[in-house]
């Protein structure tokens, strides 16, 4: 397992292990946050997840490493219900993670590779950690032996970390202790997805920006069924004026919602823009206006959360984990992912919108508050 080198031990000697599927960049903050405070490590189980153009690379703020491991091919059916991307530990490899840290984080269940460390963990006395975004909503099995398994590893857990109601509530569905839930914050790069766009903006003269018949509009995601970016078209295409819509993302509906796009008569006002790097998507926050997140099916909806720290209006699917937290939330819509409800939420977010908010949230999306979390949990943990 190659590893590259991080950050020396900082306030806390905690020996921390993150066992996580791949190396996906909305949670790097987090990472090199809590490498700065802690003995922090984090194993990768894939070298790459291709549908989301996740692919390891050293990062010089975190010690990491892709760990031996075996892929699970699963049929497709089971897949849609499960992490579609499954492995399991070579062998030895689980006692050489368990070996190292004092605290496990594992932020999957569904996962073969994390199950099993989390039961060798629980048989061996190092206390694990869950860092769930799962809702009810989300939630795949509500009986059988998988739903078994969830239970018994998360009332197992010395803490679990919840990053918002939702998550919350289902946690203690599924038998937690109250006091042994944290809750906490999705983090993201304040620097990236705060500052960035407002100076890209300002550098634009973008002012308040354009009226109500030409607002912007974007969604940002894999363009696969469950993000209903049909839906989205359908809605958009019902709104009068000349609004505009930036699609940013790939996969395998884009050449049908094109087609779409086509025969709705909006091909013209709808740029797909397909994968993009955080650069990239730094510059469509900083030109749109909304943000849609119009998901049927949602673990959490990160995106939405870089939207509102870059100062945007955001439309929420109902069905998202990130919906319960921005309840009576201005500049937020949540909606059902519906036409109907997508729609009434464009025409709402245009009707109001008065221009980007001027300032970065200091806590809503702090790395350093997240990390506070983490490492509060790991200290429950080892109790």
């Amino acid at each position: 397992m190659a590893d590259t080198v991080g950050h020396d031990d900082g306030d806390t000697g905690m020996k921390i292990a993150w066992l996580t599927d791949a190396q996906a960049p909305y949670r790097e903050p987090l990472f090199c946050e809590l490498a700065a405070r802690c003995d922090f490590r984090v194993h990768f189980l894939f070298a790459e997840e291709p549908e989301r153009h996740f692919r390891f690379r050293p990062h010089p703020g975190y010690r990491s490493g892709v760990l031996p491991a075996v892929p699970i091919p699963l049929p497709r059916p089971v897949a849609r219900r499960l992490d579609s991307y499954q492995a399991a530990l070579r062998p030895g490899v689980t006692r050489r993670v368990l070996d190292a840290a004092e605290v496990v984080v594992i932020p999957t269940w569904a996962q073969v590779a994390s199950a099993w460390t989390m039961l060798r963990a629980h048989r061996r006395g190092v206390p694990y950690v869950i860092f769930s975004e799962s809702t009810l909503d989300s939630r795949q099995f509500d009986r059988g032996p998988v739903a078994w398994l969830r239970r018994r590893l998360f009332t197992r857990a010395g803490a679990v970390v919840v990053p918002g109601p939702s998550a919350r509530d289902a946690a203690l569905h599924t038998g937690v202790a109250r006091d042994r839930i944290v809750e906490s914050v999705n983090s993201i790069d304040l620097e990236a997805f705060g500052t960035r766009p407002r100076e890209l903006r300002a550098a634009a003269g973008e002012g308040r920006g354009p009226g109500a018949a030409h607002h912007r509009f974007a969604v940002i995601g894999q363009l696969i069924p469950r993000k209903n970016v049909h839906t989205l078209l359908d809605a958009f295409a019902r709104l009068d004026g000349t609004p505009t819509l930036d699609v940013a993302g790939d996969g395998v509906d884009r050449d049908a919602l094109e087609e779409q796009a086509r025969a709705l008569g909006v091909a013209d006002r709808v740029r797909f823009l397909g994968f993009l790097e955080e650069s990239g998507v730094v510059e469509v926050l900083a030109r749109a206006q909304t943000l849609v997140l119009p998901s049927t099916e949602e673990v959490y909806g990160f995106t939405a959360l870089e939207a509102q720290v870059a100062g945007l209006q955001v439309v929420v699917s109902a069905r998202a984990g990130i919906a319960e937290n921005l309840a009576d939330v201005d500049g937020a819509w949540v909606v059902e992912p519906d036409v109907g409800g997508v729609l009434g939420g464009l025409e709402a977010a245009r009707r109001a919108w008065t221009g980007w908010t001027d300032e970065v949230p200091a806590d809503a999306a702090s790395p350093k508050r997240s990390a506070d979390d983490v490492l509060a949990a790991a200290a429950r943990a080892l109790r």
